[in-house]
């Protein structure tokens, strides 16, 4: 960031984007940096090369790519100036559009467009920052950032009609008026956008001349630049090189045509019928038993080795294959798309691949930084691990991504063997290959051939496999998976070290928030200090007197940070009703009385007059809170504020307003689809979802313990009927109690979390078992469980949406009926949890959501992992709920609100 002396920065305007490619961006940054220097105009820049890659790579965010630097005008005039001299100094220079703004000329790398100059410092009501820019009335708006230009309506173009770029022909893809068609080189119309991407979209298209439906691929110019100057065009072009060659294969789409429009390059091929490996692996899975048939899958394997026998017999190496690359045709013929990373035997090319999918061998080698040159391409080999780790996703939907160890590193063929050896007694078809899945992806020079990959099919005699080790490296228990003890305390004082080492009280998060998501709330349980707060203070009660100090500075640090003037939310997870919560316990534990005062203050201003009905973000978390509360503390002003929360959420919800997201940011005001009938009662059918943290499921959990903490029998029989509808909607499989995550939703489907799906909806019915007696309750909870443990290899470790939430319901379940299996059960998945741990600096962490970065953030990083831990071994109740007296030995026996006493 570079700024004049006495710089006083505007909220809101037109600003500057100049773009640029890695090559390109020392001579812009040289030549516009002299221009905006002159004329004392803030600025910023990508300050590394691999930060410019990123920015026009390929996979870059449509809405933010290109944007190199950018530059603050004073005000329009400076604007003007400005934009001139840059589009003269930069002239010639190569980079790609920015999508989100407008040109200032044809040509030119400088763009436009309309928004906030600082950072976004006000919490939307999903819980993130985003900017809000001000209109002339006053009111706030989003400052939304789209990969088309989209100015707020009140903001007039700065530069004259006549200045302005004429209007370009309309790309595919980019936002047209309804009903407008898209016909490209006069005579492709387009019908679909299949997806977008930086380098262009993909879409199904008809060939007006002959009637056929095509598939074009569009590369844009200037993305995705390598240090040589190639961009995605050139790309294509080998791509389409490559796809020809291999025609008389079969195995490819056919090419037809390549042509330019607008710049832009397409690729017109044969548009293949059928589905990606990765949908046809879901269709097997989500149905019947859950499992892919051996049959189906010796033969997918047979047909995979036999493609990539035909690449390599071509002389090319694929070094991108992985299940979207594999389309599957309605025969079950499997053909290959996407093949521009394929390079000639002894080329050279710069890495790439996919994590997970190529070998990490190649992908971590020499220097992936975009400055370094070709290196030798990988041989043969590298396809081979590629074809092991796509085989072992396509048959057991088990992900081969693998969060990076530190040096020394163990080996990724290692790591897979032991996921593999943990799951390959449940399933019969993972077993049948496992021996060549752990061939294919052992380390070199043991790693099988294609060849050998293709005898062990046909079921020649062939040297054994590798052995999938029994006791992985790392020291965790032997598969099959076990209860233990050791790997569980290994995991919680790696854990708590972690969390005392990374804490920053001087940073503006406690702990560094997730890199994969927005910026929210420093303060809540989500991504948040509030839930690793509530993991601190669970370790020190249970014994872990080391996470004492660490749980006093964060304390003390989350006390000073709610002085500052956020927005106050009311969920339980993305608002302020956890923080209050996690910080009040704190203070019980710590003995801080002041500390809990504050606390129970933070709970009192706590906003009820919320749109938002669910858990996480609404008034059936803010409710909960208040319950807990009230429990703690017998002061009635939490009673009747959880009286206010179960009354105004039931008003939300029969009003059809409750503004629900299920995250997504848009609120939806449909309700879910409700059976009738004489027991059911219609108040939560103005839910939106059917699952825990956004429907149904949680709306009613809360009900159901206000109905119990607050003697009103009449929420009580609200929630009830939520349950005898949720029973209604079950999809019993083989045994096991699916849902779907709402009406209408096919999303993801068999997938299980806390958030929607099984697992959050059992941990609801258990609870309605222990309030009603019902059996049919608890066997719906226990097909939940049952549900959960089928899709724990699945899964990755988080909380929200994997197997540390899953676990919770089993725990609840052996809490609850003494069934040993359900605690045994919840093992395996603590087992699944700890195969995916990596090693940092001798630390055993689990990685977050994504598999492959290591996040403290409770619900989609470690810290519900060290909670759900803590509670295996040490016991008590589970967190953020509000049971029944008996799970929680810290219940206060009080009247009923209004009562004496």
């Amino acid at each position: 960031m570079v700024t004049p002396p006495r710089h006083q920065p505007r909220r809101q305007g037109w600003k500057l984007h100049v773009s640029a490619t890695v090559v390109s961006a020392p001579q812009v940054l040289e030549r516009a940096g002299r221009v905006l220097v002159a004329h004392g105009c803030a600025f910023k820049f990508a300050a590394r090369p691999k930060v410019t890659a990123e920015l026009t790579g390929t996979r870059a965010v449509r809405a933010q790519s290109g944007k190199f630097l950018t530059a603050y005008p004073a005000d329009d005039d400076q604007l003007r100036l400005v934009a001139e001299e840059l589009s003269e100094a930069t002239a010639g220079l190569p980079g790609p559009a920015i999508l989100s703004d407008r040109r200032h000329r044809p040509g030119s790398l400088v763009h436009y467009r309309y928004g906030c100059f600082a950072r976004p410092r006000l919490l939307n009501d999903e819980g993130f920052y985003e900017g809000r820019l001000v209109a002339p009335d006053g009111s706030l708006h989003p400052d939304e950032r789209n990969p088309w230009f989209s100015p707020p309506p009140w903001a007039e173009d700065p530069f004259a009609a006549a200045e302005r770029v004429p209007a370009a022909p309309r790309r595919a893809g980019e936002p047209r008026r309804k009903g407008e068609p898209v016909l490209l080189a006069g005579r492709y119309l387009v019908k679909e956008a299949i997806r977008h991407s930086n380098r262009g979209g993909v879409y199904r298209a008809e060939d007006t001349r002959s009637g056929e439906t095509v598939l074009l691929k569009e590369a844009r110019p200037h993305v995705g630049v390598d240090p040589q100057g190639r961009d995605a065009r050139d790309r294509l072009r080998y791509e389409a090189e490559v796809l020809d060659g291999l025609a008389p294969r079969g195995v490819t789409p056919r090419v037809r045509e390549l042509f330019e429009a607008g710049g832009h390059l397409f690729l017109v091929e044969d548009l293949i019928p059928g589905r990606n490996l990765q949908q046809w692996t879901a269709e097997h899975l989500d149905r019947g038993d859950g499992q892919v048939p051996v049959a189906a899958a010796r033969t997918l394997a047979r047909r995979l080795v036999g493609l990539v026998g035909e690449l390599h017999a071509a002389g090319l190496v694929l070094r991108d294959l992985k299940p979207g690359n594999v389309i599957m045709t309605p025969q079950d013929r499997p053909v290959l798309v996407d093949l521009e990373l394929a390079v000639r035997f002894g080329a050279t090319a710069h890495p790439a691949g996919t994590r997970g999918f190529t070998d990490p061998g190649y992908l971590d080698g020499p220097s992936v930084e975009p400055v370094v040159g070709p290196v030798p391409a990988p041989g043969p080999e590298a396809d081979c691990f590629s074809l092991g780790a796509t085989l072992l996703h396509a048959v057991a939907g088990i992900s081969p991504v693998l969060a990076a160890d530190s040096a020394p590193a163990r080996p990724a063929g290692e790591r897979l063997a032991a996921l593999l050896a943990a799951a390959a007694a449940d399933l019969p078809a993972l077993r049948a290959l496992a021996p060549l899945i752990t061939g294919l992806t052992a380390e070199m020079p043991r790693r099988w051939t294609v060849a050998r990959a293709a005898a062990f099919l046909d079921g020649e005699a062939a040297p054994a496999a590798p052995a999938a080790p029994t006791v992985p490296t790392a020291g965790y228990p032997a598969a099959p998976p076990t209860a233990s003890r050791v790997t569980a305390e290994r995991l919680i004082e790696d854990g708590l070290a972690h969390l005392a080492a990374t804490m920053d009280t001087a940073a503006e998060y406690l702990w560094p928030a997730p890199r994969s998501l927005p910026n929210g709330d420093p303060c809540n349980v989500q991504l948040g200090a509030a839930g690793l707060l509530a993991v601190l203070a669970r370790a020190v009660r249970c014994g872990y007197e080391a996470a004492r100090p660490a749980l006093r500075e964060a304390a003390d640090w989350l006390d000073a940070r709610l002085a500052e003037p956020d927005r106050i939310l009311p969920g339980l997870h993305f608002g302020r009703s956890g923080t209050a919560w996690a910080l009040h316990d704190a203070a019980t534990t710590l003995d801080d009385c002041r500390l809990a005062d504050r606390a129970l203050a933070l709970a009192l201003r706590i906003p009820l007059a919320s749109g938002s009905a669910d858990v996480c973000h609404g008034l059936a978390g803010a409710g909960l809170t208040q319950l807990h509360l009230w429990r703690r503390t017998d002061d009635r002003r939490f009673a009747d504020r959880a009286r206010e929360c179960a009354d105004g959420l039931l008003q939300l919800l029969t009003s059809g307003q409750s503004g629900q997201s299920g995250g997504s940011g848009q609120p939806r005001r449909s309700g879910v689809d409700w059976p009738l009938g004489p027991r059911y009662r219609a108040e939560l059918a103005g839910s939106t979802h059917y699952g825990f943290a956004h429907g149904v499921a949680g709306n009613a959990a809360f009900l159901l313990a206000a109905g119990r903490e607050l003697r009103r029998p009449e929420l009580t029989g609200i929630a009830l009927g939520g349950g005898e509808a949720l029973c209604a909607l079950t999809d019993w499989r083989d045994g096991a109690a699916y849902w779907p995550k709402g009406p209408g939703r096919t999303e993801r489907p068999g997938l299980n979390y806390w958030c929607h799906g099984s697992s959050g909806i059992g941990t609801f019915l258990l609870r309605l078992w222990q309030e009603t007696g019902d059996r049919r309750h608890l066997a719906h909870a226990e097909g939940a469980a049952l549900a959960v443990h089928r899709d724990r290899h699945r899964l990755g470790p988080g909380s929200c949406h994997g197997l540390a939430g899953n676990a919770e319901l089993l725990l609840d379940l052996a809490a609850a009926t003494g069934d040993d299996r359900h605690l045994a059960r919840a093992d395996d998945l603590i087992q699944g949890i700890a195969l995916r741990a990596t090693l940092r600096d001798g630390r055993h962490l689990v990685p977050d959501d994504t598999l492959r970065e290591v996040t403290a953030a409770y619900n989609v990083g470690y810290g519900g992992v060290l909670d759900l831990l803590l509670r295996r071994l040490h016991g008590g109740p589970r967190s953020w709920l509000v049971d029944r007296p008996a799970a929680d030995p810290h219940h206060h026996h009080h009247p009923s609100p209004g009562e004496g006493g």
